[in-house]
């Protein structure tokens, strides 16, 4: 399962999806690691995934819930850089324009208008994606 926190514009990419994430404030418990440390709850996804942090070796992993019953625990990657995800999801040519755009530089309409299709069936907004790149 690939699934990627984003960490700059707090948002989760799971099963070719964006989705909002619902902060948790305090040290809530979330699970045991596989370390042996425990995992705190740092956000939520509605109320089908919990995302932990573990507090000993910094791992992150969602928990998968289906009508209140956990049903799968997978490790979720951190993205630090905006740019770093969209290399994933995006042509070469769709994050060039992208990042043109977002430096105001000469860009390629025709590869921007793809990506900000791709991202907008992501359910991610260009603006907010343009916004982190600046």
């Amino acid at each position: 399962m690939k699934a990627y926190l984003i960490v700059p514009i707090q948002k989760l990419f799971f099963n070719d999806r964006v989705f909002d994430l619902e902060k948790v404030d305090g040290n809530v418990f979330g699970g045991f690691c596989h370390c042996g440390g425990e995992m705190y709850q740092k956000a939520w996804v509605e109320d089908w995934m919990m995302i932990s942090e573990c507090e000993r070796c910094w791992r992150v992993e969602g928990f998968l819930f289906e009508n209140k019953r956990f049903v799968e625990r997978f490790e979720i990657e951190v993205v630090e850089d905006v740019k770093d995800f969209l290399s994933e999801v995006l042509t070469p040519a769709e994050l060039e324009a992208i990042v043109n755009k977002a430096k105001n530089a000469n860009y390629n309409y025709n590869a921007f208008s793809r990506a900000k299709k791709r991202l907008e069936v992501m359910n991610l907004n260009v603006e907010d994606v343009i916004k982190a790149l600046r």
